[in-house]
């Protein structure tokens, strides 16, 4: 395949190269967590000029970060909250990162169904017009009615009794986990050195004051000291591990969602449904996602494992009938599910534990600190991420002096994915139409797919099948709904820092919810890859294959999953106690 030359920047790095700037440089800061919010702390803070280090204990967004409803929105039930405020700073983000990152961001219609008449009809209306308002500038367009036919010819299948029509709106889907990379990718272009599987272990201090973080390599057992002004935690639900609560301050109070992944079969291939057919009366998301229908979600407390929530059958049964209300003549059973997720959200309270349902909670961020040197963030959206770095950077620039502390944020102008400016829809649209003009068969399919999912990166990709046509290969030949090829697992483990199948598989190319048997089919051509560019032996990646078997089970239907590993302890047993 012809292609124009690689970018120079590629990716996180390499981790051991990173490992080793880890050990001898000073930083200003050293993030602690990488999920969103991490990652977009240190995109902000490697922009302005600052020395940067993130870690991570376990691979990149393998948490929260991986796991939610992959919507880049303003979150329209807030409106209902009084949350004005919140929305109208995630709706103006969603433009931000939509001209940044625009092959990962994609505007798509929402349905939301009504049933209630005139009433229900007028309050929705009145909301809409809201989200409209404080999303001008964003390049969505206002929402739209459609009467009972033209919603029952966009949503075949929709529950008809009583239906009055549908109003249409417009929010942005995404792809979270590759977002993550993509924001960490963007600190690493302005000098960050970025490490998965590195845990804290305690914030070093010298004479009172914080110098540093002491960490321990989990691949290696190594541990030594990063050296930096502040420390910023930024871990999610694992917060309070990281930062001691202390009374006055905001307490970490984790809420499960789940979701369920199902074939798009009887659901509109190219609309969302936003509606109200839970028991309950709560509003959940019918969403097209990578070839799937995506389900959900709920909101509920949680007192369970962090590392590995699981979805309860309850849980899915919940969804499965709320679906089937919403589109009868689907009739999806247990046996229909590809896939689970459960993620678990960090919401804030001011109290150890919080009467109210976890769904009324405010996903607003608080950002404070617990002490000189040390700096916290928990709450948010996966959509106000940009936002959350700027202010956590703004108070870590408070404590550094000099011109490093006095630098004011850029990323709002700094696009990602290997683009040299922030491009709109239409633009981004002419862009890639023009990188695919006289490009035919299997290399448009190729270069498609590689576009939307790296960006301006895709000659990287090309490049490596220019030198191995094996490459080309897709990863799941009998399976052509799932359309990721080898080279895109190799350009994880070369470039993303995916050490493990499960970084490839479940994170980098989320196959791990896109089949029924969550991407076993292709563990053994990972395992290799990997064996081959990190130098495993054979005990090594059969250790890794057992891993991955492990850590899936979390994202298989309820009655059929293993039991769910302690990840990071399954993680560093399998990398550590096992022969190279």
């Amino acid at each position: 395949m012809a292609s124009a030359a690689p970018p120079t920047i590629v990716g996180l790095g390499a981790r051991e190269s990173n490992l080793e700037r880890l050990r001898r440089e000073r930083f200003d800061l050293v993030v602690v967590g990488g999920g969103i919010t991490g990652a977009g702390v240190a995109w902000d803070a490697a922009s302005r000029g600052l020395r940067v280090a993130v870690v991570e204990k376990q691979d990149v967004a393998s948490g929260t970060s991986s796991r939610s409803t992959k919507l880049l929105h303003g979150g329209l039930r807030y409106l209902q909250q009084a949350d004005v405020i919140l929305v109208r700073e995630a709706l103006h983000e969603r433009g931000v990162i939509g001209r940044l990152a625009p092959h990962l961001v994609e505007l798509t219609p929402f349905l939301f169904p009504i049933y209630g008449g005139w009433r229900e009809r007028a309050k929705l209306a009145a909301g809409l017009s809201l989200y409209d308002a404080l999303a001008v500038g964003s390049g969505a367009p206002r929402h739209r009615w459609l009467g009972p036919d033209a919603t029952r010819t966009m949503a075949p299948g929709l529950a008809e009794v009583g239906l009055d029509g549908a109003f249409v709106y417009r929010d942005a889907q995404t792809d979270d986990a590759r977002m993550v990379v993509e924001v960490l990718a963007g600190a690493v272009k302005h000098g960050a050195a970025v490490a998965n599987r590195v845990a804290m272990h305690e914030v070093v201090r010298r004479n009172g004051a914080v110098v540093g973080a002491g960490v321990e390599d989990l691949v290696t057992g190594d541990t030594f000291q990063i050296e930096a002004a502040v420390v910023v935690a930024a871990a999610g639900v694992w917060l309070e591990d990281i930062v001691a609560p202390r009374p006055g301050h905001p307490r970490v109070l984790p809420a499960k969602g789940v979701h369920l992944f199902v074939p798009m079969d009887g659901f509109p291939p190219d609309a969302a449904v936003y509606t109200s057919t839970t028991r309950d009366g709560r509003l959940f998301f019918i969403v097209p996602w990578l070839g799937v229908a995506m389900i959900g979600t709920t909101d509920s407390p949680y007192a369970g494992d962090l590392a590995a929530p699981v979805t309860l059958p309850e849980e899915m049964d919940y969804l499965l009938d709320a679906a089937n209300r919403a589109f009868p003549t689907v009739h999806l059973g247990r046996e229909d599910v590809l896939a689970t997720q459960a993620g678990l959200r960090p919401l804030v309270s001011m109290a150890a534990s919080d009467g109210r349902p976890t769904r009324t909670l405010s996903r607003e961020d608080r950002v404070w600190e617990p002490e000189p040197g040390v700096v916290a963030i928990a709450g948010g959206k996966l959509t106000t991420f940009r936002h959350m770095g700027q202010r956590v950077v703004d108070t870590v620039a408070r404590r550094l002096t000099g011109p490093r502390g006095a630098s004011k944020a850029v990323t709002a102008t700094d696009p990602l994915g290997g683009f040299t400016r922030p491009m709109g829809a239409t633009e981004f649209e002419a862009w890639r139409d023009g990188a695919l003009a006289g490009v035919t068969g299997d290399a448009r399919t190729f270069r498609g797919a590689a576009i939307a999912r790296y960006g301006a990166r895709f000659p990287i990709l090309e490049e490596m099948v220019s030198r191995d046509a094996s490459l080309a290969a897709p990863l799941f030949p009998r399976d052509p709904t799932v359309g990721s090829t080898r080279a895109e697992a190799l350009y994880a483990i070369r470039h993303e820092q995916a050490g493990s199948v499960g970084d490839v598989l479940a994170r980098r190319l989320r196959v791990a919810l896109l089949t029924r048997d969550q991407g076993r089919a292709a563990v053994q051509d990972v395992a290799a890859l990997l064996a081959q560019e990190l130098g495993w032996s054979a005990a090594r990646r059969e250790a890794a294959i057992a891993e991955y078997d492990l850590e899936v089970g979390q994202y298989a239907v309820p009655g059929n999953a293993a039991v769910v590993p302690d990840l990071a302890t399954d993680a560093r047993r399998t990398l550590v106690g096992t022969p190279a």
